[in-house]
């Protein structure tokens, strides 16, 4: 049974002649006739009863016919459906990001898209554990992430967005608040308000600051940066973060060490083709750090 065929049924139905339908589908009538008569042997019943020059539906053809008309239908809307998903006017991109990214990165990046592609649904999923992002977009449950790299699961893999400093970020009346850069040694004796064990910025403060000799006596703990930024402000510790997690933040103070940095990619699922909407989205944020990054390597 062919696409065509039934087009061809539903035709001669409503135009009550091979001949009139014929004109209708720009055929030859006999090759009308001949693919009506082969539809009609594969299904064993005779779809039409001719009268003379005219046509009617046998019994057989009104119920085939019952069935033919919705199916052409939702095929259509199908047809209908995939072009506006490939030509960007309907779709979805389900994103993953960092909480210290999608506060400072994503707003600006996602007025943008939605300026572009007003039609295009976005869903964020946010997360503090960059391994949670690898195994959703491996598993599909996301198109993209916006992650710490390198990478650790195989069959995701990705690009490089930036490489961004790790400040400190100080209490305003801190007695090196005033410094333009300084040694992370120098707050080896003070107290640190961190992300609670497990998240990737902690992960981060504690690594950057054994890379400087010491362990940070952190006395505070918590789950939100919003709170991690209050708590420094109101002088309770310091704390060393990546720049784009210290964003509003008056006294973030530059480490003078060339090696303390976060790399920040974008990564998806290996081997399968992303969705237009999700591929648009790529180039946009690809496009946003092209003068930042040191490399736009893939990892």
């Amino acid at each position: 049974m062919e696409l065509h065929q039934l087009r061809y049924v539903l035709t001669i139905a409503k135009a009550g002649s091979f001949t009139r339908a014929a004109e209708e589908l720009f055929l030859a009538q006999p090759s009308l006739s001949v693919q009506v008569r082969k539809l009609e042997k594969e299904l064993g019943v005779d779809l039409f009863q001719r009268l003379g020059r005219r046509v009617e539906l046998t019994a057989a053809g009104e119920a085939f016919l019952e069935h033919v008309e919705p199916a052409l239908f939702h095929l259509e809307q199908a047809r209908t459906q995939a072009a506006a998903i490939r030509s960007l006017d309907r779709g979805r991109v389900t994103i993953g990001v960092l909480p210290s990214v999608g506060a400072t990165l994503l707003p600006d990046l996602l007025a943008e898209y939605r300026a572009a592609h007003p039609r295009i649904e976005v869903l964020l999923t946010e997360h503090n554990v960059s391994g949670e992002f690898e195994r959703m977009v491996h598993t599909g449950m996301l198109d993209l992430a916006i992650s710490r790299a390198p990478l650790a699961r195989p069959g995701v893999t990705g690009r490089i967005l930036v490489r961004e400093p790790m400040v400190a970020m100080l209490p305003p009346e801190h007695r090196l608040a005033d410094r333009p850069a300084l040694d992370l040694a120098q707050l080896a004796g003070d107290d640190y308000v961190g992300m609670h064990r497990g998240y990737g910025l902690r992960e981060l403060m504690d690594m950057v600051c054994l890379q400087a000799g010491f362990s940070p006596r952190v006395t505070v703990e918590t789950g939100q940066l919003s709170v991690l930024c209050g708590m420094v402000r109101s002088g309770v510790g310091v704390s060393v973060v990546p720049r784009l997690a210290s964003a509003g933040y008056a006294t973030a103070i530059p480490l003078d060490d060339p090696v303390a940095r976060r790399e920040l990619g974008v990564i998806w699922r290996k081997g399968s083709p992303l969705t237009p909407a999700a591929s648009a989205f790529l180039d946009l944020l690809v496009a946003a750090f092209e003068g930042d990054r040191d490399s736009g390597d893939e990892t």
